[in-house]
Formats: structure tokens, C-alpha cells, sequence
């Protein structure tokens, strides 16, 4: 009994080992492999199968007790007919090559009925759900071994001594295709389900930007629409006519710019990555954004600690540190917004720290996503957009915030990117 169940838990681990960790793996990595896909799932499972069959249990050294059909059972199940009719000769071959006494043909046969069987079966029966599944699988890995069992029985190919024997094998053999299969189709499954969840984000992600962009391009749109009709209707004087002209022409790089953001953050387009003067990028940022400071009684210095250059791209750079700072200004009405550049652990770091109201955990989470932002007429395209450039430059953002006691961005820029 030791020697029989220490086989069962061998065979078993040489299934879940190369089988189960190829549907783990390679189905999530190697879904685009097309014809590879089947070549690998036939050396998986011809390697589970030579496996098993190498380390069996000699019954009475006439027969060789093993779970070769589990691999045989998941090449026809989830490569077809062709890795299933692979590993059936394989079976064969190797079978052979132990050698042949009473049990090799009865073996054999077995399986190439379990084979054909479930072929037959899949060919009638869409296999869609457990369900049908589970009966399949007892119809060819039971009933038709069983009978050809009983039949060579009455034909005193085997004796009857070792039909109890080779039965109860028969049912464990059984319960283990169940729960290597059972295993398979919870692995697939998840992974078809997480891969329809991206998907269904991809589709809501989708449509928030088209919302958005409904959103936002349909005032200026509106506003040049009624512009042009007030144009074609009356006489206007030339001085108000021009007047009209320009908010019309105003509002129409607005649409533009929105048009641009929207580029900006589904692709960024950086030509050319030039090392940048931390430093004089941050002046640049700063002198724009003071005036815009100063109106909200905000504080804004500056602390430039590394004198190591970053690449980038010097315009789209000052435009997500303007777009950054811009919102920390917003959000410190009173208080004061700092820049510091440190470096830390081989890498470049930008903080801009405020004294704002802060956010929540679920509002950092958001951050970045499109048409979401903490400011009640905000778009969130210019944070959308600082984001994208950031990681365009193979930098990474760091969010810190406590409500009503500030927010800290840390942007880092690893040095061996710019050197």
C-alpha cells in the first residue's frame, strides 16, 4: 500500500509540476504564439507523460500502474487531435521500449480508445461547461476502458483476480483527471476573466475620455458656433466685429490645446531627449507660475540641492512641473508651495511640497486617470498630462497627502537614464 500510494503522490507531482504551471504561465505570456503555443503544450505534457510512465507502480511486474491518460486526456482536451494523437504514440513508443508483456497491449489499447473516444465526443458535444465536461471524461477514461477490461477478462487476458485490483486503480486514475482538469479549467478561467476585466476598464477608460472630450470641446465649439450665426445675421461695426473675431479665434485654440492635451497623454511625443539644467528648467517654472502665486497669496520657493542633469524633452518638462505646481498653488490659498531637488539612492528627485487641503487615499489612487480631478471645475487633463511626460522620461511619481495638512509629489529621475 506504501509503495502504490507513493506512486500515485510521484505521478501526481509530475503532472502538476510541467502541466499545470504551463496553463499558469504560458497561457497569460504566450498567447500570441499561435502554432508555438500547441509545440510547447505537446513537450509539457509529453515530458509529464514519460514522467509518469518512467516512475510507475509494478503491479505483480505485469502490469505498470501510472497516470500517463491525465496527459494524454489534457493534449486532446486543449491542443486537439493532432498533440493528442502526438502524445499517444509517444505513449506507444515508450511503452514498447520498457518493454512488452501482457499489460503493454492491454495499455496501449486503453488508451487509444480513451483517445478516440474523446475525440468522438468533442466532435458531437461542444464541451462548454463542467458539467458536460465531467460526464465526457467519464465516458472515455472510464466506461470504455472499464469495458474493455471486462472484456479481456472474459476473454482470460486477464484474470480475475486482478480485475478488483486494476478497477479501484482505475477510479483514483479517474479522480485524478478530474482534479488536474478541474485545476486547468479554474486557471483558465480566471484568466479569461481577468483578461475581459481589462478589457471592460479599457472600454470604461474609453468612454470617460470620450465624455470628456465631449465635455470640453463643446463649449469653445458653442461659443464659435454662435459667434459665426451673429456674424451672418447682422451689420456689425468693424471695431466689435474684430473683437468678436478674436474671441472666436481664442476659442478655437482652446478646443485646439484640449485636441493636444489629449495627444500628450495617450502618447507623449518626445523626439529628442537633451540633458537638462535642473536648475534653470525650475527658475523657468517658477518665474512663469509667481505671478499666478502671488495672486493666490501663496508662498513659492525654490531649493536646488544636485547640480545632475536629467533627459528630457526642456518644453514638455516645464509643462508637467507648471501643470504639478500649478494645482499644489490652487490647493494652498494662504500657505506656500516648495521645490527641492535632492538626489537620493542614484537617482534625481523633484518634491513639491504644499500646504493645501490634501486628499484621500482614494483621491491619490485616481490621480492621473482621465476626467478626474479634486478641483470642482477641473478636467484632470493637466495632471493626465504631467503624468504621461514624467513617464516618458522614465521617471516615476510618488504621492504623499494628509487632509488639510498638504501634499507632497515626488518625481524621480534615475541618473544612469541621463547620463
Amino acid at each position: 500500500m506504501a509503495q502504490i500510494l507513493q506512486s500515485i503522490m510521484g505521478n501526481f507531482m509530475f503532472i502538476c509540476i510541467p502541466s499545470i504551471l504551463y496553463f499558469v504561465f504560458w497561457t497569460k505570456y504566450g498567447e500570441k504564439a499561435g502554432k508555438m503555443q500547441k509545440l510547447v503544450l505537446l513537450l509539457f505534457l509529453g515530458i509529464t507523460l514519460v514522467l509518469c510512465m518512467t516512475f510507475p507502480y509494478d503491479y505483480e511486474s505485469r502490469y505498470r500502474l501510472d497516470f500517463r491518460l491525465i496527459p494524454l486526456v489534457l493534449g486532446v482536451l486543449y491542443g486537439g487531435p493532432w498533440v493528442g494523437g502526438a502524445l499517444l504514440a509517444i505513449l506507444a513508443a515508450y511503452r514498447c521500449m520498457i518493454g512488452i508483456n501482457d499489460g503493454t497491449y492491454f495499455s496501449v489499447l486503453s488508451a487509444a480508445i480513451t483517445y478516440l473516444s474523446l475525440i468522438l465526443i468533442m466532435k458531437k458535444v461542444r464541451l462548454n461547461n463542467r458539467k458536460k465536461l465531467f460526464v465526457a471524461l467519464i465516458g472515455s477514461a472510464v466506461l470504455f476502458p472499464v469495458s474493455l477490461q471486462v472484456t479481456w477478462v472474459s476473454l482470460h487476458y486477464i484474470e480475475l483476480r486482478d480485475t478488483l485490483r486494476l478497477t479501484i486503480f482505475k477510479v483514483i486514475e479517474f479522480s485524478a483527471i478530474w482534479v488536474t482538469v478541474y485545476l486547468v479549467e479554474l486557471f483558465c478561467n480566471h484568466i479569461r476573466i481577468r483578461m475581459e476585466l481589462q478589457e471592460i476598464e479599457k472600454m470604461r477608460v474609453i468612454s470617460q475620455i470620450a465624455a470628456s472630450v465631449s465635455h470640453e470641446i463643446r463649449n469653445p465649439l458653442t461659443t464659435v458656433k454662435g459667434l459665426l450665426q451673429l456674424f451672418k445675421e447682422k451689420e456689425l461695426p468693424a471695431d466689435k466685429r474684430a473683437n468678436l473675431t478674436d474671441v472666436a479665434l481664442h476659442e478655437l485654440t482652446t478646443a485646439i490645446n484640449i485636441i493636444s492635451d489629449y495627444l500628450t497623454f495617450a502618447k507623449p511625443q518626445i523626439a529628442k531627449m537633451t540633458p537638462l539644467d535642473l536648475s534653470t528648467e525650475l527658475q523657468q517654472v517658477v518665474s512663469v507660475l509667481t505671478p499666478y502665486a502671488n495672486m493666490q497669496q501663496v508662498a513659492l520657493t525654490i531649493d536646488v540641492d544636485s547640480n545632475q542633469p536629467i533627459l528630457g524633452d526642456s518644453q514638455q518638462f516645464r509643462q508637467s512641473l507648471i501643470n504639478l505646481v500649478k494645482n499644489c498653488i490652487e490647493a494652498s490659498s494662504n500657505g506656500k508651495v516648495d521645490l527641492t531637488v535632492v538626489m537620493r539612492k542614484g537617482a534625481v528627485v523633484i518634491r513639491i511640497q504644499d500646504t493645501g487641503c490634501g486628499m484621500t487615499e482614494d483621491q491619490i489612487g485616481r490621480l492621473g486617470t482621465p476626467y478626474y480631478s479634486t478641483k470642482e471645475k477641473g478636467t484632470g487633463l493637466g495632471t493626465m498630462v504631467a503624468f504621461s511626460i514624467i513617464r516618458a522620461m522614465n521617471g516615476t511619481i510618488h504621492v504623499e497627502s494628509e487632509v488639510n495638512k498638504g501634499s507632497l509629489f515626488e518625481i524621480s529621475f534615475p541618473i544612469e537614464d541621463s547620463a
